[in-house]
């Protein structure tokens, strides 16, 4: 039996609203669902585990059908949802009365439940996270154990599990194929039966690493898992950028290299970008026409102005200015990088506020 492994893809949740871009990113990702259906199909998928979190919020009726007809497109796979804590689902849901396909199995429950799958020869345990029931591995486990079956059995936990420990003590020796986890960003296999997937899609800046499925197969003479692989499918990836500029850095400049670096990695790609090294003080960098061009989500300048210690004080050898500088020197042959650092800062904050002056009484 052919398998795919997903959780966590939160349709509808977008961690970029009020960006110019956030409607692309609600696009791309049920793009990616449909990515995942049109892999299911190619690699005559049997069974599509969803362990949780297909929707970020409650689904309206609308919603549920634009997915219920990318499940209609694989007749030949039986797909089985467990709603997780995201999906929020409430008494009065439309997910409660709605018509699935004939193939799709959406479990929704205050505990675990049993799905028989005659087609596949398997049974499916699942536990659903329902509002704050405060359900967990411990208890989808214990069901197992009082429910044994002789057919394929797959454990379905939607619900993530903080002690890698005790996921692993409360699934050892049920006899299970595999267990399909959810709840967790980044995917991990704890065994090669008992995995995260995490999320297809990454949630935020901070959601960094790989994001998609994973595909398996299990043996029908042996029950267990002969193959397993993690297969990345997101359509984005939130990168850091950092530039390093100097002194004799421009603005053009400056914005031909965060061009160049931008589209080798990938324009549709969101990015942090963080300036860093010495730049003239005399210099300030428009960047609208990159912020405008390509997915910026956050600009950090480092930089720090590049002062003439020495043509300063000379200008300035009885005003704040030149006091400040002085007792920074005082007798040191050479400064250390804290003394420089402090240099920078001190004029540069006694510039902006004096003006150039540099602190004169008049």
């Amino acid at each position: 039996m052919r398998f795919i492994h997903l959780s966590d893809l939160r349709l509808g949740y977008n961690a970029e609203s009020g960006r110019r871009w956030e409607q692309d990113r609600s696009s791309e990702i049920f793009g990616t669902l449909k990515n995942i259906i049109k892999k299911a199909e190619e690699i005559s998928c049997e069974l599509l585990i969803i362990s949780g979190e297909l929707f970020s919020h409650q689904p309206v009726t609308t919603e549920l059908e634009n997915v219920n007809r990318l499940f209609l497109s694989i007749p030949g796979t039986e797909v089985v949802i467990v709603s997780g804590r995201s999906d929020m689902i409430r008494k009065n849901s439309p997910v409660l009365s709605f018509r699935w396909a004939p193939n799709v199995h959406y479990e929704i429950c205050d505990g675990p439940v049993k799905l028989r799958l005659p087609r596949l020869g398997a049974v499916v345990y699942g536990i659903s996270v329902y509002e704050h029931s405060g359900q967990g591995t411990g208890e989808l486990a214990r069901f197992i154990s009082e429910d044994r079956d002789e057919e394929l059995l797959i454990g379905i936990a939607a619900i993530w599990e903080p002690s890698e420990e005790k996921a692993r003590e409360a699934f050892s020796g049920l006899g299970l194929s595999y267990v399909a986890l959810g709840g967790r960003e980044s995917h991990k296999e704890l065994s090669d039966m008992l995995v995260y997937p995490g999320g297809p899609e990454p949630a935020s800046m901070s959601d960094g690493g790989p994001h998609g499925i994973y595909i398996g197969d299990v043996s029908g003479a042996s029950g267990r898992v002969v193959k397993l692989s993690f297969e990345p499918m997101a359509s984005v990836t939130y990168m850091p950028l950092a530039i390093n500029i100097n002194k004799a850095t421009g603005a053009g400049e400056l914005c031909a290299l965060i061009r160049s670096e931008i589209e080798r990695r990938g324009r549709n790609n969101i990015y942090r970008l963080r300036l860093f090294g010495g730049k003239d003080p005399e210099v300030s960098f428009d960047l609208s026409e990159i912020t405008d061009t390509y997915r910026i989500a956050e600009v950090i300048d480092e930089t720090e102005p590049q002062y003439d210690f020495n043509a300063l004080y000379d200008e300035h050898p009885y005003d704040l200015l030149g006091y400040y500088i002085n007792r920074i020197r005082r007798d040191k042959r050479e400064l250390t990088e804290l003394d420089r650092k402090a240099m920078y800062y001190g004029i540069d904050a006694l510039l902006r506020t004096s003006g150039k002056d540099g602190g004169k009484e008049r």
